[in-house]
């Protein structure tokens, strides 16, 4: 039986548009599939934004054994000594958000699902709340709930100006098939549509 995953790790970001085939063929092909030779680090799935919202391009989302696996040897040895393309590529990243987040439901997503994604403040408790519209939209078995650890280090090689602060302490993501119209609510981060990877599929 497959290892589950505790903890979530999500990343947006853009990219200096002069760079966005490289990017994703190194992305791809290079960056998701080494994380995924981390210990710990479970599968990883990519997204590119297809709705028009001013969230960052990318995202992309690593299911995690738990958050401690981003301090161990492994992890910090891929930040520390990054490879020649990754090194090329990290100055040319923009609007970067990361969040570390313990992972409290995963949905039964197929390979191909694409989400539309939420973040939540503090005191919209998603499990909680009662009749707020955007939260009802947010219920389901399907949703993926995961709630941002704000002790989580950021990453040591961010320069000033690369980051975006995504606010919020609730990640809640939804799936929907590639095949029908995009269905990010009023109040959602905005739709994304799976990416190809050489990675390992997710096991669920």
């Amino acid at each position: 039986m497959a290892e589950p995953a505790t903890a979530l790790l999500a990343l947006w970001n853009d990219v200096d548009p002069a760079l966005d085939a490289q990017y994703n063929e190194w992305h791809a092909q290079e960056h998701v599939p080494e994380r995924l030779t981390v210990p710990g680090i479970l599968w990883g799935r990519r997204y590119r934004r297809s709705s028009a919202d001013a969230a960052p391009l990318y995202l992309t989302l690593y299911g995690l054994r738990d958050a401690e696996v981003l301090d161990s040897a492994a992890y910090q040895r891929l930040l520390q000594a990054p490879t020649p393309m990754s090194r090329t590529m990290r100055p040319a990243l923009r609007n970067v958000s990361r969040w570390v987040c313990a992972l409290h439901e995963q949905p039964a997503l197929d390979g191909g699902s694409d989400l539309a994604i939420w973040t939540l403040a503090d005191d919209a408790e998603p499990a909680r709340a009662d009749d707020d519209a955007l939260v009802g939209a947010c219920r389901g078995p399907d949703r993926l709930l995961a709630e941002r650890l704000p002790q989580a280090r950021p990453l040591p090689w961010l320069q000033a100006g690369q980051s975006q602060g995504i606010e919020g302490r609730w990640l809640v993501g939804l799936p929907f098939a590639a095949s029908t119209p995009a269905v990010a609510p009023i109040g959602s981060l905005g739709a994304y549509a799976r990416l190809p990877s050489t990675g390992r599929r997710p096991p669920y």
